[in-house]
């Protein structure tokens, strides 16, 4: 698939979305001529963290914090 940095531009979280869903490469163009190649990453090659994002479930709510204050040591 082939479009132009102008719509990459505008929608490109979308586009990078489907590009990881869909496992196609994208090439982006640039006055008529190919400039870039987005190619996703397959599981094997994401890093253990990238593989665990948007697989739990986070119990706060949006203005607390999932820390403590016994998780943080103060250096005098």
């Amino acid at each position: 698939m082939t479009i132009s940095i102008t719509e990459f531009k505008t929608h490109c979280l979308r586009i990078l979305r489907d590009i990881e869903q869909s496992q196609t490469p994208l090439e982006i163009s640039k006055q008529g001529k190919i400039r870039f190649r987005v190619i996703p990453l397959n599981d094997a090659e994401k890093t253990p963290w990238t593989r665990l994002r948007q697989s739990g479930i986070l119990h706060a709510k949006a203005e607390e914090s999932v820390l403590s204050e016994q998780d943080f040591e103060a250096q005098q």
